[in-house]
């Protein structure tokens, strides 16, 4: 059977409903002759009578007319509803966005600040969240797997991809809570020239190892890593063991760990984590575009 445009279901309910050519054509604007004529095509596509004259232009259903009513009613809802979704998604206001993470974030509310928002605003827009590090949250990004990336600001983005600043807050020490150090409220950087500390790899988190670079220029000396490990929860396993020293973002310090004390750091110009939101230049999804515009509300300076 050839495809049946949805203007003739249109033509057939209009005339269902009337059971007049004269009237059906009218609400719809045609000439009953032009109706008449579509009716007929209608008819020859399905390739069964839908409708029984009555006089000159009153009409009554067939057997398959009435079965065929519904499933015609139906066609017209659900192209309606497809034309509207097209719209909704062409405006931004339905759809599907990918947004990576790392542990922080979570930590410092900037999942309820930034996504919890957005999604309380744009119900039609799905947003699937992906706990990363940065380093993966950049390469999924210009791969195309996920669409932004609440990541540590890298010294420089990779070409086509662009970002701002969300969040900024200072670096603290995590360390044994039986080291000798701990029992200072602020350590002084200086102090730290003989510790072991656990880190990340460079090549795990993009911007971590400038944090320790800044902690030894405050103190004067060059940190010893004793390990380097992919993931802060290691990081911290490590310290509880007694393995060394690890510097963390402040927010950390809400977590209870045994054996793990968090003090700050003794000076005006601690290290900083800062937090950026990682997406493409030209974003393609107009729900994407409705995301952006939307997180730039929270942009630092």
């Amino acid at each position: 059977m050839a495809e049946i445009e949805t203007r003739l279901f249109e033509y057939f309910v209009a005339l269902a409903d009337e059971r007049h050519f004269g009237r059906a054509a009218a609400s719809l604007k045609i000439g009953p002759s032009t109706l008449t004529h579509q009716i007929k095509r209608l008819e020859s596509l399905v390739g069964v009578r839908l409708v029984a004259r009555r006089g000159n232009t009153h009409v009554a259903l067939t057997e398959p007319g009435v079965r065929f009513l519904p499933r015609a009613r139906n066609v017209l809802v659900e192209a309606a509803e497809a034309a509207a979704v097209a719209r909704q998604a062409a405006r931004g206001e339905i759809g599907r966005i990918e947004v990576g993470f790392m542990a922080i974030a979570l930590l410092t509310g900037m999942i309820d600040k930034l996504v919890r928002a957005f999604q309380q605003k744009n119900p039609g827009i799905e947003i699937v969240l992906r706990q990363m590090i940065t380093e993966q949250q950049v390469g999924s990004i210009l791969d195309t797997n996920l669409d932004f990336g609440i990541a540590r600001m890298p010294e420089r983005f990779p070409a086509g991809l662009s970002g701002f600043l969300v969040s900024r807050q200072p670096m603290i020490l995590a360390l044994p809570s039986d080291h000798p150090l701990a029992r200072n409220k602020a350590i002084d950087p200086a102090a730290l020239r003989n510790e072991s500390f656990i880190s990340y790899s460079p090549t795990i988190d993009i911007g971590y190892w400038n944090h320790m670079e800044v902690l030894g220029s405050l103190g004067k000396f060059t940190p010893k890593i004793s390990k380097r490990i992919g993931d802060i929860m290691s990081i911290l396993s490590y310290v509880s063991a007694g393995q060394g020293i690890a510097l963390v973002s402040q927010a950390f310090s809400e977590m209870n760990i045994p054996n793990v004390a968090y003090r700050k750091i003794a000076t005006a110009t601690p290290p900083m984590l800062r937090v950026a939101l990682i997406h493409r230049k030209n974003e393609p999804s107009p729900a994407g575009q409705s995301f952006l515009r939307d997180m730039r509300r929270h942009a630092i300076r």
